[in-house]
């Protein structure tokens, strides 16, 4: 019997009981009760094995671990397990290891070189924004040097590419975003107050060229001739507007309007007619005005 006095404690995957050692055996204080055993041995089997009421005549079956009462209860130097340093601060948990590696790390490089990466923003680019930029009748080239020239612009600016902060192509798709956004509205501004081209009688703007328009003389000098090109026209309407159910007040409303330029849009409005009447006595202006053009100002 081992020779040893004092109280121990079994280990945690053994339920951790209380263990009183004397000169007459061991005490093992099981939530049942104590019980009572003449050799470590006898104590380390009913602790692995969980078993209280161990017969003293053996281990009847029980895994045996055979080792020694110092070993099972890690007494003396060799089998002393040294205890952790609790003392320490909770945010010292969360700071790094070795604080001399971190500040050597190199810093990392924040904007994008488009020398090296400019395949990559043009990629994103029309895979993102290429049909949309189409549709709204812009240059995609012309849009992606604008790409281009914002994230260099960024690249000097508060907000450059950080790896550490977002991944390449959702910093470029967030780019792209806003410069087309902002192309877009720089345009629509010009739009609102420009017109390319002229309206037809259906509201679309078409080209000049296409336009069903009155062909007069570009010499703005003759007045004369103007206005005689313009009273034949205008003879020529009022004679013709009642065959053709318009009246004639609104057909000379009309003319005299358009000879000053007013649109459609603006003609509806200046005279408070439908849309329907206006685009259908424009309509027949202008068959008028092309009739007596080609036949050389003859009122027919």
């Amino acid at each position: 019997m081992i020779r040893t006095e004092g109280t121990f404690f079994a280990r945690t995957e053994h339920g951790g009981h209380k263990v009183l050692a004397d000169d007459t055996g061991f005490t093992v204080c099981w939530p049942s009760g104590k019980k009572s055993y003449p050799s470590a041995r006898q104590t380390i089997l009913a602790l692995v094995n969980q078993a209280p009421d161990l017969t003293p005549s053996g281990s009847g079956g029980l895994k045996d671990p055979r080792i020694t009462f110092d070993r099972y209860f890690r007494r003396g130097r060799k089998y002393r397990v040294t205890p952790m340093n609790l003392s320490l601060d909770v945010f010292s948990l969360f700071t790094p290891k070795n604080p001399v590696e971190v500040d050597a790390r190199p810093d990392v490089v924040r904007g994008i070189d488009l020398a090296k990466r400019g395949h990559e923003v043009r990629k994103l680019f029309y895979a993102g924004f290429g049909r949309r930029v189409a549709r709204y009748g812009y240059d995609p080239d012309d849009v992606l040097q604008e790409v281009y020239k914002g994230l260099l612009v960024r690249n000097r600016g508060k907000c450059p590419f950080d790896p550490a902060k977002s991944s390449f192509g959702h910093y470029v798709h967030m780019v792209c975003g806003c410069i087309v956004s902002n192309y877009r509205r720089k345009y629509a501004r010009l739009e609102k107050n420009e017109q390319f081209g002229v309206e037809n009688l259906d509201g679309e703007i078409i080209d000049v060229r296409d336009a069903d328009l009155v062909i007069t003389d570009a010499d703005q000098d003759d007045r004369t001739h103007s206005r005689s090109v313009l009273d034949g026209i205008q003879g020529t309407a009022l004679l013709q507007a009642g065959e053709a159910g318009i009246a004639t007040e609104l057909a000379e409303q009309c003319l005299s309007l358009m000879a000053e330029g007013y649109r459609k849009k603006e003609i509806v409005q200046m005279t408070g007619e439908s849309d329907y009447a206006i685009g259908k006595a424009i309509k027949f202006l202008r068959r008028v005005a092309r009739d007596w053009t080609q036949r050389g100002g003859d009122p027919a």
